[in-house]
């Protein structure tokens, strides 16, 4: 069978409201660390405490502008 026998022409596509959605907006970066610091993130990463390198560096920036807002 061909695939348009398991599809139809509405099938997919965008839709309002459909689709993850957004936290901010993405902006590319390089951070230079030591190998020592990303070994460390690697593992947090690793033992599920944080998801990603995304996930930590989100976290990481919402502890220190807690930090920085209690100046």
């Amino acid at each position: 069978m061909r695939s348009e026998h398991f599809h139809s022409k509405n099938y997919g596509g965008a839709r309002p409201g459909s689709g993850r959605k957004k936290i901010g907006k993405t902006k590319r970066l390089s951070i230079t660390l030591p190998d020592e610091r990303w070994e460390h993130i690697d593992h947090l990463i690793e033992s599920k405490r944080v998801a990603s390198y995304a996930d930590y560096f989100r976290e990481l920036d919402e502890s220190s502008l807690t930090k920085f807002l209690e100046v």
